[in-house]
């Protein structure tokens, strides 16, 4: 079997799905209490007890923390996509499916980047009505979802802003900002599945630290040649302020794509080379 065949392919992606079924539904409770002791932990340090503030320190100070623990969740979910086949019997089994590498390939990147994405954002949900129910009853709190308050963090970061009567935003930059943001998103996806292929262990630390070189390496090359990636200038004698983009920001809407088909082609490069018995660290024999 060489070629794709998508009946083929629902038929692995089911059995990833039933074969995984019970760590998943763990996970997800897990995560759910876990988004409601954080919560409930975050108002205990920021909302006075007679519940003064309340809404506003759920608002501006609690929902951007829990918005970057559904993002963790959801990049550990991404980088752990084989973790279910680290032991040899299910390792063989996995492998000894009647699909194509392909096919097994993407029912678990798939499976991993949507159905984990979904039973965060569903964590997140049932843990947030768990503690609007709790703060209701017990305190006399007001029911406040943080659910729109984090979903409008996370898509308005989409758009780079809004023409204002001081603000300057053109079309170029919105076209670029939109293909940086897009290109940058599937940088991180691809490079959490590299992580996780590669990776036997720690894979969550290594792509993570990866990252942060990168980042490290992008603030030091703006610092050493003066370039700037996505930035504002207010012009002499004017009270406009223009959204500009450097030669940085235009060298990642390019590099950023690149590096993706590059973490996409290893990851599955890595991934036909699967066996039953492999290093203790890594699914890949360098010395092979």
């Amino acid at each position: 079997m060489n070629s794709f065949n998508i009946k083929r392919f629902g038929q692995t992606f089911r059995w990833v799905l039933a074969t995984n079924f019970r760590n998943f539904l763990a996970w997800t409770l897990g995560a759910a209490v876990g988004v409601f002791l954080l919560e409930m932990l975050l108002i205990a340090f920021n909302v006075r007890p007679d519940g003064g503030n309340y809404i506003h320190e759920l608002r501006y100070n609690i929902s951007p923390i829990c918005s970057i623990a559904l993002l963790i969740f959801v990049l550990v979910a991404l980088s752990t996509g084989f973790a279910a086949y680290l032991k040899k019997p299910q390792r063989e089994a996995f492998l000894m499916l009647p699909s194509t590498n392909l096919e097994k390939f993407l029912a678990s990147v798939i499976y991993v980047t949507v159905v984990w994405t979904l039973a965060g954002f569903l964590a997140f949900v049932l843990g947030d009505t768990l503690r609007m129910v709790v703060r209701a009853l017990a305190y006399g709190n007001e029911w406040y979802s943080l659910v729109p308050r984090v979903l409008d963090m996370i898509f308005s970061k989409i758009s780079p802003g809004t023409t204002g009567n001081m603000l300057v935003v053109t079309t170029s930059y919105k076209v670029t900002w939109i293909i940086f943001f897009v290109s940058s998103l599937f940088w991180i996806h691809s490079l959490y599945i590299l992580g996780g292929t590669l990776m036997r262990k720690y894979s969550f630390v290594v792509a993570s630290l990866a990252g942060i070189l990168f980042m490290m390496l992008y603030v030091w090359v703006g610092l050493k040649l003066n370039l700037s990636g996505f930035y504002t200038e207010t012009l002499p004698n004017s009270a406009l302020v223009y959204h500009k983009v450097g030669a940085i920001g235009y060298a990642l809407c390019i590099l950023f794509p690149l590096l993706s088909i590059f973490n996409y082609w290893a990851s599955f490069h890595i991934f036909k080379g699967f066996q039953l018995i492999t290093n203790k660290w890594t699914n890949y024999d360098f010395f092979k």
